[in-house]
C-alpha cells in the first residue's frame, strides 16, 4: 500500500483531522461503529503531533550540549521542523522530507509486515514542488538537498541493521517493502522526469544501500538522457538497485482490474514490484500464493499429496487412463481450480479475523474513503480494495505440462506411467529419463510459439479465474507473479516434477524461465514473457535477468542493451530486474563474505546483501547467473 503522503504534505494532520471531524458531525448517532472508527482516527491524528514534539524537544536538548556552531544551527532547524510537521502543512523541502519520514515511521508501527507493503510512491513528483521552490528562492542548495535525502535513505535502513546481523536461510531482507518510484509518464503520455529524479539517482548511486528500493518507470517516451543514466548505474552497481517498470502494460493490467482509466498514469509499485494507485488502493500483496505446479502433482496421483500421502485434492481419475492430452489438461485445470478455491477459502478466514481484531486506524487516516465509509482499511475502507493471488512456479508448471504433452501424447517417447514411477523415487536410478524430460521437451522462455502458447493459455485461465472471487470484506482478488521466496520454500519439499526437476530443487521464479532452460538468449526470453499476456496481471510479473558487465563496456553493446529495454516496452513486459554481475565475483563473495559486505543482488522483487542470504540461495543465484551471462 502507498499511503496518501502528498495529502499530509499539503494540509498536514491538522487538515486531515478537520476533515474527519466534519465527517463525524454528519454521522447519525445510531451508527456507533462508524463513530468509534472516526474517533480512533482522530486520536491517531493527534498522535502524530505528540510524536513529533518529542523529537523537537530532544533536538533542543542537544543544542545545549553542542559546541559546533554549524551543528547547533542544524539542530535548531530540526527542532523547529519537528514542532511544525507533520501536524502543519510542509512549506520547505526539509520540512517535506521530515513530514514524510515521521508519517512513514508511524505507518510502520501501525501496520506490521507482512501487510500491504509500505512504499513511498512517486516521491520525485510530490516532493519536486518543494525542492524547486526552495532552490529558486535560494533557501537551499542542491548539495544541501542531497544530504537531507541521504539522511532519509539511511533512516529507511535502520530495521535491516538487526536483520542482517541475525541472518536467515532465505535472506529475506525485503522487510517493510519501502519502494520509491521515479519518473514515469503523465496523463497525456508525456515523461515526468525532473531535476529531483536525477538528484535521487545520484543518492542511490552514492549510497548503494538496501532500501529504499528504487523503481524507475519506463515508457515509450522515456528520454535517452534518463535511459542512459539508468543503464550507466546498472553497469556500475551490479544492477541490483533497480526495478524497471514498464508503463504501457502495467496500466493495461490495472485497467483490467477495474481501476479508472484517468487515474492509471499515476500508479506506482509497492513492496517489491506490485502495481497500485497512490493513497486510495489497498493492494494486498503477497497475501495469497498459488503454486501452479502443485496441481500437476495432484493430477499424477489422482488428488493425493504424494509427500503427505493423503487425499487432499479431488479425484480426477487414474492418469494412466487419460488417452489424450486434452484429458490430462482438463484434469490439470480441475485441480488448479480446486487449489485456487482452497487458498481463497483459507485466506477469507484470515480476512475476517484481521477485520475484527487487527484494525489499523492510523493507516486508515492516510487512505482515501476510510473516513467517508467509517471503515478501517482492514474492513474494506479504502476506495479500491484488492487481494493479490501470486502465481508461483509458472515456468516449472509450463515446462512440466509441455513434457507430458510433447513426449507422452504427441511423440510417444515415454509413457505417463514411466514419469510417475520416476517421480516416486525422485528420479533416482532414472537419470536417462530425467535428462530426456529436461533436454528434449520444449521449454518456455525460448520464443517458441508451441511452448509459449501453452504458457498464455494457462495464464489466461488462472488470472481470469481468481478475478471471480472477493473476500468477506469485499476485497477483489487479482493476479500477480511475484513469487517472493515461495519458489524456494515450496521447492524444498515439493515432489519432483515432469520437467525433470528433482525434489529439493527450487521451483521457477516469477515469470522467469526455469533455471538453465532458456537457451536462445535474452531477446528470446523477453519475447516469451511478452506472449504470456500480462495485461491480465495487475500486480505485475517479476522477471529477473542477469548480464555480465564485461560484455557491456563497449558503447555499441550498451546501445544494444538500451534497445533491449525499449523492446521490453514494445513486447508487453511489466517489470524487469537486472543483475549486472559475473558468477566469479559471487563465488568469491561466498568464500570471503567479509570482503563483500555491500554486494547487492536482486532476488525476486527485492534486493538482498549477497553475504546475508543462506548458502542454498547463494548457490541458486550463482547457478542462474552462470547460465544467463
Amino acid at each position: 500500500l502507498i499511503p496518501n503522503y502528498p495529502k499530509i504534505l499539503e494540509i498536514g494532520f491538522k487538515g486531515v483531522k478537520k476533515e474527519i471531524e466534519e465527517e463525524l458531525s454528519k454521522t447519525d448517532s445510531s451508527n456507533v461503529e462508524k463513530i468509534n472508527q472516526l474517533k480512533a482516527m482522530l486520536i491517531c491524528c493527534e498522535t502524530s503531533k505528540k510524536f513529533a514534539a518529542r523529537y523537537s524537544n530532544t533536538a533542543k536538548e542537544l543544542v545545549e550540549k553542542e559546541k559546533d556552531e554549524k551543528r547547533k544551527k542544524e539542530l535548531l532547524e530540526i527542532s523547529k521542523n519537528c514542532l511544525k510537521v507533520p501536524w502543519e502543512p510542509a512549506e520547505t523541502f526539509w520540512e517535506a522530507l521530515q513530514s514524510l519520514w515521521f508519517t512513514h515511521m508511524l505507518v510502520m508501527a501501525d501496520e506490521s509486515y507482512p501487510g500491504p507493503g509500505l512504499s513511498f510512491g512517486r516521491i520525485d513528483q510530490y516532493l519536486y514542488p518543494f525542492y524547486k521552490r526552495d532552490l529558486e528562492k535560494g533557501n537551499i542548495s542542491k548539495e544541501e538537498s542531497k544530504e537531507i535525502i541521504e539522511c532519509l535513505w539511511i533512516k529507511c535502513n535502520y530495521a535491516y541493521d538487526y536483520q542482517g546481523r541475525v541472518g536467515n536461510n532465505q535472506g529475506i531482507n525485503s522487510g517493510f517493502g519501502q519502494l520509491i518510484t521515479l519518473s514515469g509518464m503523465g496523463p497525456n503520455g508525456e515523461d515526468l522526469s525532473n531535476d529531483l529524479t536525477y538528484l535521487m539517482l545520484e543518492v542511490i548511486e552514492d549510497l548503494n544501500m538496501l532500501e529504499p528500493k528504487p523503481n524507475v518507470r519506463l515508457h515509450k517516451n522515456t528520454p535517452d538522457k534518463l535511459l542512459d543514466r539508468v543503464v550507466e548505474m546498472l553497469i556500475q552497481a551490479q544492477g541490483a538497485p533497480f526495478l524497471l517498470n514498464f508503463d504501457e502494460i502495467s496500466m493495461k493490467a490495472l485497467k483490467f482490474a477495474g481501476l479508472p482509466e484517468e487515474k492509471l498514469w499515476d500508479y506506482a509499485p509497492v513492496g517489491c514490484l506490485e502495481n497500485t494507485l497512490q493513497g486510495c488502493d489497498r493492494s494486498g500483496t503477497v497475501d495469497v500464493n498459488l503454486n501452479l505446479s502443485k496441481a500437476i502433482e495432484f493430477v499424477l496421483f489422482n488428488g493425493v499429496d504424494f509427500q503427505a500421502q493423503n487425499q487432499y485434492a479431488p479425484e480426477t481419475g487414474d492418469p494412466l487412463g487419460f488417452e489424450t492430452w486434452q484429458q490430462f489438461y482438463d484434469a490439470y485445470i480441475k485441480q488448479l481450480t480446486f487449489t485456487i478455491e482452497k487458498i481463497i477459502e483459507i485466506y477469507n478466514l484470515g480476512d475476517e479475523i484481521r477485520a475484527t481484531y487487527e484494525p489499523t486506524p492510523y493507516l486508515s487516516v492516510l487512505v482515501d474513503d476510510c473516513a467517508k465509509k467509517g471503515l478501517d482499511i482492514t474492513q474494506g475502507g479504502a476506495k479500491y480494495n484488492f487481494i493479490t493471488v501470486e502465481g508461483v512456479a509458472f515456468g516449472t508448471a509450463i515446462d512440466s505440462l509441455l513434457a507430458v504433452k510433447k513426449l507422452v501424447y504427441e511423440d510417444k517417447k515415454v509413457t505417463l506411467e514411466e514419469i510417475i514411477e520416476a517421480i516416486k523415487v525422485n528420479y533416482e536410478g532414472k537419470e536417462p529419463l530425467r535428462l530426456l524430460l529436461r533436454n528434449k521437451a520444449p521449454k518456455y522462455g525460448n520464443d517458441d510459439d508451441y511452448a509459449d502458447s501453452l504458457a498464455h493459455e494457462v495464464n489466461e485461465y488462472w488470472t481470469h479465474k481468481v478475478f471471480e472471487y472477493k473476500t468477506p470484506t469485499n476485497k477483489q482478488y487479482r493476479a500477480g507473479y511475484l513469487s517472493w521466496n515461495y519458489w524456494i520454500m515450496y521447492g524444498a519439499t515439493q515432489t519432483a516434477t515432469p520437467d525433470g526437476r528433482k525434489m529439493g530443487t527450487y521451483l521457477s521464479n516469477g515469470v522467469c524461465p526455469s533455471s538453465g532452460c532458456d537457451m536462445s538468449g535474452p531477446t528470446s526470453v523477453i519475447k516469451s514473457v511478452g506472449k504470456i499476456g500480462l495485461d491480465t496481471v495487475p500486480n505485475g510479473g517479476s522477471h529477473t535477468m542477469s548480464f555480465n558487465p564485461m560484455m557491456l563496456r563497449d558503447k555499441a553493446d550498451v546501445e544494444k542493451f538500451k534497445a533491449l529495454l525499449r523492446t521490453y516496452i514494445d513486447i508487453g513486459g511489466s517489470c524487469l530486474q537486472v543483475n549486472m554481475i559475473d558468477a566469479d565475483t559471487l563465488k568469491e563473495a561466498k568464500k570471503h563474505p567479509q570482503d563483500y559486505k555491500n554486494l547487492l543482488v536482486r532476488v525476486t522483487g527485492y534486493n538482498a546483501y549477497f553475504v546475508t542470504v543462506g548458502s542454498l540461495l547463494q548457490d541458486e543465484i550463482i547457478s542462474r547467473i552462470s547460465h544467463e551471462v
